[in-house]
C-alpha cells in the first residue's frame, strides 16, 4: 500500500517539476534547512559555527562532510522509517532518538479547531507533546536550561537542533496546525472547544479529506507533496532545490521577524498560520456516507467519509502560500538559532 502511495505522489510530482518533489516533509524541509544554512553562514558566522558543531556525527557514525541544516531538517521524518519517502532506512542514531522519545509521531503537529485563533494549551487537538510545546521545549535545551519534563521524551542536544529546525518547517504548514472537526453525522463543522457536549470527529489533519483520481491520496497529502513543487514551478526552478533556497535566502519576506522571547514565537506563528488553515479548508468538502467507518473495540470513533476536489484557482493559491511559508520559515529559523545560540 505505501508503495503504492509512494508511486502515485512521483506521477502527480512528476507533472509540476522534472524531478521527484516529495512533500514539505522532505523537499520542504530541506529548503527550509537550506535557506537558514545560507542566512547563518552569510549574516552570522559565529553562530553558524556553534551550529555545524553541535551537529558533529557522533563517533559511532564517522563520516568526513560536515552536516548542515538541510541535511539534518528531514531527520525526524526519517526516524518514522518510511524508506519509500526519506530514500533509506533509519540510521541508528535516528533509532535511538525513536528508543528515547516513543511519542515523537505527535512533535509534528497540533490538531486545534481551525477556529480556534490562538494557540489553546490543553484544548481539543492539542497535547504536551505537540508542536508548539516541543519548539519550547528544543529552545530552552539549546539555550542551557533544564526543559519542563514531558513523559517519554529525552532528547540529546544536537537531536534538539535538528529537531528545532526540522519543527520550524512543519509549523509553517498550514495542515499541521489545524483542521476542521465534524460532529457524528458528518454533515456539520463544529468547534468542539466551543461545544464540549457534542460528540466532535477529527479529520486527521486533512488526511480524512481524500481526493478522489488516485493521483493523490489526501488533502493533507496535496499540501506536503504538491504545494512546494508547485511554488517551485512558479519561480521557474521546478527540482531545483539549491536554486530555489538562494532565490528565498536573498531577500528576507515581510513581516517575518517575531518579537518577544523565542519560547513564545511559535504560539505567533500558530496565530498567524491559522487563518491559512482555515482558508486551506473552504473547498467543497462533500460527505460520503459509504465511506464513514466505525472501528471496532476498543475503539468506536467514526471515521467520516469526506472528499474534495482540487481546482485550479485553489492550486495556483496553495502554491503562493507553501511560496511564503518557506520564505518565513527559513528566516525564522535562522532568527531562533541565533537568539538561541549567540555567544
Amino acid at each position: 500500500m505505501r508503495k503504492t502511495l509512494f508511486t502515485t505522489l512521483l506521477l502527480a510530482a512528476s507533472m509540476a517539476a522534472p524531478m521527484p518533489a516529495l512533500a514539505w516533509d522532505y523537499v520542504g524541509h530541506r529548503i527550509v534547512g537550506a535557506v537558514a544554512d545560507i542566512i547563518l553562514q552569510r549574516d552570522h558566522p559565529d553562530v553558524y559555527a556553534r551550529v555545524l558543531k553541535l551537529l558533529e556525527r557522533k563517533p559511532a557514525n564517522p563520516a568526513s562532510a560536515t552536516r548542515v541544516l538541510s541535511e539534518v531538517a528531514v531527520f525526524p521524518d526519517c526516524a518514522k522509517d518510511e524508506k519509500e519517502f526519506c530514500g533509506r532506512r533509519p540510521t541508528m542514531e535516528e533509532i535511538e532518538y525513536v528508543l528515547r522519545n516513543n511519542v515523537h509521531r505527535t512533535f509534528h503537529f497540533t490538531n486545534s479547531p481551525f477556529q480556534q485563533k490562538k494557540y489553546l494549551a490543553a484544548g481539543v487537538g492539542t497535547m504536551e507533546s505537540d508542536i508548539v510545546q516541543m519548539i519550547n521545549h528544543t529552545v530552552e535545551q539549546l539555550q542551557g536550561k533544564r526543559p519542563y519534563f514531558k513523559n517519554n521524551v529525552k532528547l540529546e542536544n544536537e537531536e534538539a537542533l535538528w529537531l528545532l529546525a526540522h519543527l520550524v518547517g512543519d509549523i509553517h504548514q498550514p495542515l499541521h496546525v489545524g483542521q476542521p472537526y465534524y460532529d457524528k453525522t458528518c454533515e456539520k463543522i463544529i468547534d468542539p472547544n466551543a461545544s464540549k457536549d457534542v460528540e466532535a470527529v477529527s479529520t486527521l489533519g486533512g488526511n480524512a479529506i481524500k481526493l478522489p483520481g488516485g493521483e493523490v491520496p489526501s488533502l493533507h497529502i496535496y499540501w506536503d507533496a504538491i504545494a512546494v513543487a508547485k511554488a517551485m514551478q512558479k519561480d521557474g526552478l521546478s527540482g531545483d532545490e539549491p536554486a530555489f533556497a538562494r532565490a528565498l535566502a536573498t531577500t528576507p519576506p515581510a513581516a517575518w521577524q517575531s518579537v518577544g522571547i523565542p519560547e513564545t514565537w511559535a504560539e505567533q506563528w500558530i496565530e498567524e498560520t491559522m487563518p491559512l488553515t482555515e482558508a486551506a479548508y473552504q473547498l467543497k468538502i462533500e460527505h460520503d456516507p459509504a465511506q464513514d467507518r466505525i472501528p471496532g473495540f476498543p475503539s468506536a470513533t467514526i471515521s467520516c467519509g469526506l472528499k474534495t476536489t482540487i481546482t485550479p484557482q485553489y492550486e495556483a493559491w496553495a502554491a503562493g502560500v507553501a511560496h511564503a511559508q518557506l520564505h518565513k520559515a527559513g528566516y525564522r529559523l535562522a532568527a531562533v538559532l541565533v537568539a538561541v545560540l549567540k555567544p
